[in-house]
């Protein structure tokens, strides 16, 4: 016997067939009047369908998107950044991470993915995707708080070594004139600083 009547919704039937053929993943049927597989609508550019016979696309989650028509999946947002809005048709949706921090991970949602730069560490770009970003602050700089985008200079009077989260003093008889000097230098003969010294 021959389909009579309207067809299935998410399905096609072509003139003399018994049964209903399934429209294939990656488009939908929303009505009952297919009669051929080109009468299946394809998915929207940030929609998908991985089943066949569907009624209905689905909005790609937020950390995908999908840019073209007919997709059985969405594509993963890339490393460095994230896609927070669901239905993305783009990777134009990708933010990056900011400076003084990274995403090692593909598919991330949410800004709290990018992970900080710990402290004595900073990096300058943005939507890096690995820790190697955060380099360690040069001699008589130093980054007390994790995710700096860059390393501040000690003040005169005090200096610090590599990678460092804090200043310290000059010793008694050394001295730092200058913002970020790397060290400490003696005072020359026969002078004498206390600790701490700018001169």
């Amino acid at each position: 016997s021959d389909c009579s009547g309207p067809c299935w919704l998410g399905h096609f039937c072509p003139e003399g067939s018994v049964l209903p053929h399934k429209c294939p993943a990656g488009t939908h049927m929303p009505n009952r009047r297919a009669a051929n597989i080109s009468d299946c609508f394809l998915c929207a550019p940030g929609q998908y369908q991985p089943e066949t016979g569907q009624e209905e696309c689905l909005p790609c989650a937020a950390g995908s998107f999908s840019p073209d028509v007919g997709s059985a999946a969405c594509e993963a947002c890339p490393k460095g950044g994230v896609c927070e809005d669901a239905g993305a048709a783009s990777r134009l949706v990708w933010q990056p991470c900011p400076a003084g921090s990274f995403n090692p991970n593909r598919g991330s949602s949410s800004s709290a993915a990018c992970e900080l730069c710990p402290v004595g560490t900073a990096s300058a770009v943005p939507g890096a995707e690995s820790s190697e970003t955060c380099s360690p602050c040069e001699p008589g700089h130093f980054a007390a708080t994790p995710g700096l985008s860059k390393c501040e200079r000690c003040e005169p009077g005090t200096t610090s070594g590599v990678g460092s989260s804090a200043c310290s003093e000059c010793a008694a008889g050394t001295y730092a004139a200058n913002p970020g000097q790397g060290q400490c230098v003696p005072c020359p003969y026969p002078l004498s600083s206390e600790r701490g010294a700018v001169i």
